[in-house]
């Protein structure tokens, strides 16, 4: 009888086991089958306070048949839907100046009477300028939105003819090719295979043309505008504009949040600056658009400028760092022409946050909170 009594015993928890691993599979099955049928979170939002209204853009969702805006100023609690659309722009008008707003949007997909939402996407904030066209921190803040997701193609950002901006750089928003692209490629890229593959990334002007132009304007630009010229150029360009000032090489004696830096073969914005005379930067240097850090001015590689990029890259953008940890620039990158922001309001940049009067360190850590 105790021997019938185990066998029995032993059938239920091997019958139980079979019903409790089919149950495991058949949920993880279900669930990899309604993953599959959601809709992702749109990536890529920017947000641009560009006059009195701020400029939206975002990424594709796949399946999607619209999108929902939803806004908060920063010091409300609660969100309010602004706008429904099937774009992949917003441009929100009369917004309140000297106003900081964020944003998030959700893609949504219409099936015959219902509405399925998908997940919202992460947060971008920009702030509707005073007096100018926009600020300072706007400028860093739309610089920051293609790091770590494009790579550095020669060429990308120029027109065919190669001698000024091309539709990447005259676009609102990212490329979403961009991202698809950066996403297929390993630590061994190499930008010569890639030579003038327009539309897969920027180059070094590029990138500068395309986030001055974000900046500055609300929709897509024409055929002969734009602010993409040789690297050499680009600061004296600027300054040409009205926008602020250009120093040569000789005359530079600090580097400020916003400042563009002109080389003979490169150039790149500042985030700001460190005590030991460091400079972190964003750029598009092969691999990719990202931050970086300079030497110190006395040759050390191990620079706090080095130190904070390395830092913010591995922290926000892993995926890019395992593949690209290289960060340290040479104190080469510390004589080059200079552009500087006129942000009287006089012009078309202004600097509510001071940005001007803060460190690489205090600038990151606003751009990231």
């Amino acid at each position: 009888m105790k021997k019938e009594w185990y066998q029995k015993r032993k059938k239920r928890m091997v019958l139980w086991a079979a019903i409790f691993v089919a149950g495991i599979f058949w949920l993880g099955f279900s669930g990899k089958t309604c993953r599959a049928a959601a809709l992702s979170a749109p990536e890529g939002l920017l947000a641009s306070g560009v006059n009195d209204s701020v400029v939206l853009s975002w990424e594709p969702v796949k399946g999607a048949d619209g999108y929902e805006v939803y806004e908060k100023a920063d010091v409300q609690d609660s969100w309010t839907m602004v706008k429904a659309t099937a774009k992949k722009k917003a441009i929100l008008s009369d917004r309140k100046s000297g106003t900081r707003y964020i944003y998030r949007v959700r893609a949504y997909k219409v099936k015959k009477t219902k509405i399925k939402y998908g997940v919202y996407s992460k947060k971008s904030d920009t702030t509707v300028p005073v007096q100018a066209t926009t600020t300072l921190r706007n400028f860093l803040k739309v610089s920051l939105a293609p790091v770590g997701s494009t790579m550095y193609i020669w060429g990308g950002g120029w027109n065919k003819a190669d001698n000024g901006a091309g539709k990447d750089a005259l676009r609102i928003g990212l490329n979403p090719q961009w991202r698809t692209f950066a996403s297929k490629q390993r630590a061994s890229y190499n930008y010569r295979n890639y030579r003038y593959k327009r539309g897969y990334g920027l180059d070094c002007s590029g990138f500068v043309g395309w986030t001055v132009y974000n900046s500055l304007h609300t929709s897509r630009g024409k055929e002969g505008e734009g602010y993409v010229d040789k690297a050499k150029n680009l600061a004296k360009n600027y300054a040409e504009n009205g926008w602020g000032t250009f120093r040569k090489a000789s005359a530079v004696k600090d580097y400020k949040a916003g400042d563009i830096m002109s080389g003979s073969g490169h150039v790149y914005i500042v985030i700001g600056s460190c005590a030991d005379g460091s400079v972190v930067l964003v750029h598009s240097s092969p691999a990719g658009v990202q931050l970086s850090g300079t030497a110190a001015p006395s040759g050390k590689k191990n620079s706090k400028a080095v130190k904070l990029a390395d830092k913010y890259m591995k922290k926000y953008f892993p995926s890019w760092h395992r593949r690209f940890p290289d960060n340290v620039r040479g104190a080469s990158y510390l004589y080059y022409s200079q552009f500087r922001w006129d942000v009287s309001g006089s012009a078309v940049m202004e600097d509510p946050d001071h940005y001007r009067d803060q460190s690489a360190k205090e600038v990151l850590k606003d751009l990231f909170s």
